[in-house]
């Protein structure tokens, strides 16, 4: 049998490694864990970013060693949640990764500590329990969390010029609700983006445009948040003629985004 002081020592023990254990998860949670490595891109890798993002193809050397060491840190640090049978999940790791961290390459801000801890992705269609109807993508503030369906994340990525990439949209709205509350400079810059954008949507000549161009999805005219997300889609698919056709409004998301995608 164990003496008292044996007892006291692995009740002890026991605490320590209690507590080490709360502390880890706790930095992991956090995303600031010291413990976990950062794993290098392999070639294969950069293959399907070069595949799936063609403005990875153009960036000069510099800009691409930033753009793979913040992938690196994005799939090391982020919750990936596969639910069902999901097929390709390192190739979707890398695409759900790249699309974030391009979208927020020209920015300081980049980790989305404040408004995303997880990523969900189902193999098709699936319902939520909180919109309690079927969804393909959706983007939950209060858990820090997106949501997608594989099959429509890839459909997103076979026509890159189509306007319609589920990754992008539903980032859009994470990085919204990053901006919202911080003090940093390019957060008070892209509140005042966002509040033009809101301006832009109450004008009769602008919204006119919108309808008869077409340019963007009807979906976006649901509110300003749905609205920026889907001119985020147009601004990363076709760039050329978003800023050929609405040059106020490309400008506005340019000064939001610090980066361009042509």
């Amino acid at each position: 049998m164990f003496g008292p002081k044996i007892f006291a020592i692995l009740a002890g023990l026991y605490i320590v490694c209690q507590l080490l254990y709360i502390i880890y998860y706790a930095i992991g949670l956090m995303q600031f864990n010291p413990f976990v490595k950062l794993k290098p891109l392999t070639e294969a890798d950069r293959q399907v970013l070069f595949d799936n993002f063609p403005v990875y193809r153009k960036l000069p050397h510099l800009l691409k060693k930033k753009c793979e060491e913040r992938i690196q840190w994005f799939l090391s640090r982020k919750k990936f949640v596969f639910y069902g049978d999901v097929a390709r999940q390192g190739d979707i790791k890398l695409i759900l990764s790249g699309s974030i961290v391009l979208m927020t390459l020209g920015l300081k801000n980049y980790k989305m500590r404040r408004s995303l801890l997880r990523i969900i992705v189902y193999p098709s269609q699936y319902y939520s329990r909180i919109g309690r109807r079927h969804h393909f993508g959706e983007y939950n503030p209060f858990f820090k969390t997106v949501v997608f369906s594989a099959e429509k994340l890839w459909e997103g990525f076979k026509i890159p010029n189509d306007n319609i990439n589920l990754a992008m949209h539903e980032f859009a709205h994470a990085l919204s609700h990053e901006m919202k509350r911080k003090g940093s400079w390019e957060a008070l810059k892209f509140r005042v983006g966002f509040k033009r954008i809101k301006t832009l949507l109450t004008l009769d000549g602008f919204r006119g445009q919108l309808e008869t161009t077409c340019y963007f999805r009807e979906y976006g005219m649901t509110n300003p948040q749905e609205f920026f997300s889907v001119a985020v889609e147009n601004y990363v698919e076709t760039p050329t003629k978003f800023r050929a056709d609405f040059p106020e409004l490309y400008g506005i998301v340019k000064s939001m985004l610090k980066f361009e995608f042509r």
